[in-house]
């Protein structure tokens, strides 16, 4: 059998449901094996959803982890924020740690008492790096793969496009796309900012595609104020937890400078580049994605995983 065939037998067990969130709802799903030695909790990017993850849940739990996986409020299968439902917003950043925070509450901690780790990519490790500094939490190392610790501004300093943004939230304007943003638009493989595997960035369209509630555009005026806001809390912020900081060294979507700047004052986070890697590192091609999962893999200590 292939592997894709595995995938599709996993995961036509797992569990999928709903938690209620500020009178909205988030959707989840998760997975127990019965040979399951930790858990991982799987925290998604912005645009992303967990239906998106279906091949990193399965590569986890063939090594014997509980899987757990919630989409953000306002993306994915959770509930949107405006009418015109794939307008990127957010009403404040402390939503979605706050969101993090009842999901492992309520869905990992009640299915899972023992091990717990953290994989979170992009947005989602800018959330997890905020919650694992500020809330108390059951998680023993993370994993933060392209974190979103910074945004590139080009055309503005940061200091001027963060200016920018907030006249235009003054103005009233919060819920309007920044400019050149647009609703959701599928995009061709060739010269993708995000990962250079084909196979991976076709079926990422073509899941989007099939299920159009899943899809979302540009960013709004009020997220980008929000984000702004969290990058600079992120830039004051330390956490003594062990974290792995996987970097793509090609990246055009996070700036890596503002990730090496966190990793420079916190001793207890490793950094690893990986050469020639896009964005989305965990949807490379074979050669980067398999060197990443080795080593998270060794980083959650592989005595828990063989």
């Amino acid at each position: 059998m292939t592997k894709q065939h595995n995938i599709e037998q996993f995961w036509s067990t797992v569990t999928h449901a709903k938690l209620a969130f500020h009178g909205n709802q988030l959707g989840y799903t998760f997975i127990v094996p019965s040979n399951a030695k930790a858990a991982v909790t799987i925290v998604n990017g912005r645009c992303e959803s967990y239906l998106k993850y279906q091949e990193l849940a399965y590569d986890f739990y063939s090594k014997g982890f509980a899987v757990f996986m919630c989409d953000h409020i306002g993306q994915g299968v959770s509930s949107r924020l405006l009418p015109v439902t794939d307008k990127g917003y957010i009403h404040s950043f402390e939503d979605y740690t706050h969101g993090l925070s009842l999901f492992v509450e309520q869905v990992v901690e009640q299915n899972w008492q023992g091990k717990h780790y953290l994989l979170a990519h992009s947005m989602g490790a800018a959330i997890s790096y905020l919650y694992l500094a500020n809330h108390t939490h059951p998680f023993e190392k993370a994993v933060l793969s392209a974190p979103m610790f910074g945004i590139p501004t080009p055309g503005f300093p940061y200091p001027v496009a963060k200016l920018i943004v907030n006249i235009l939230s003054l103005l009233g304007l919060n819920t309007h796309y920044f400019f050149g943003q647009s609703g959701y638009l599928e995009k061709p493989f060739q010269d993708n900012p995000l990962m250079q595997c084909e196979t991976r960035y076709n079926a990422f369209r073509t899941l989007y595609k099939e299920n159009p509630t899943l899809q979302l555009g540009g960013v709004t005026v009020g997220w980008l104020k929000q984000a702004f806001q969290a990058i600079d809390q992120i830039q004051s912020t330390s956490t003594a937890l062990p974290i792995l900081l996987m970097q793509a060294e090609r990246d055009t979507i996070v700036a890596n400078t503002w990730q090496d700047k966190v990793v420079a004052r916190n001793k207890t986070i490793k950094k690893k580049c990986y050469h020639g890697s896009l964005h989305e590192i965990l949807f490379e091609q074979d050669a980067i994605r398999d060197l990443a999962l080795n080593d998270i893999f060794q980083f959650f200590k592989t005595d828990l995983c063989e």
